[in-house]
């Protein structure tokens, strides 16, 4: 009687089936890395540089803007000089403190006004 299960292997010293598909043929090449290259986001060195150019640019106008509407609201009367209390609250104290330093930028933004742009937009009668 044959016995259809036998000790007989193909494989050679290959003691895994796994190693046996992945080992290299006759005719294959030798493999010049096994390693994958890194992800994207991985990557060193390889970044592009960002450019802060247009967030300057930016802040600088949000801060124009600021200062010019500060002096607006200071030339039209909106934002005036208040007293401050001698208040048991810090909060008491701050808002008073901030609208003063608000009228003070806002001084300095007429004046700015009145030297460089003032004379060249003022009413002719």
């Amino acid at each position: 009687m044959i016995n259809s299960v036998s000790n007989l292997s193909f494989r050679g010293d290959i003691a895994n089936n796994q190693d046996l598909i992945n080992s290299p043929g006759q005719f294959a090449s030798p493999m010049q890395s096994a390693e994958l290259p890194p992800d994207s986001f991985e990557m060193q060195g390889e970044e592009k540089k960002k450019s802060g150019a247009k967030g300057i640019i930016a802040t600088l106008a949000l801060g124009l803007a600021a200062f010019a509407g500060l002096g607006y609201a200071v030339k039209k009367g909106h934002l005036e000089k208040t007293a401050i209390n001698d208040a048991d609250s810090f909060f008491k104290k701050l808002w008073p403190k901030t609208k003063n330093l608000g009228h003070t930028i806002g001084e300095y933004a007429v004046k700015a006004w009145d030297k460089t742009l003032g004379k060249l937009f003022a009413k002719k009668s």
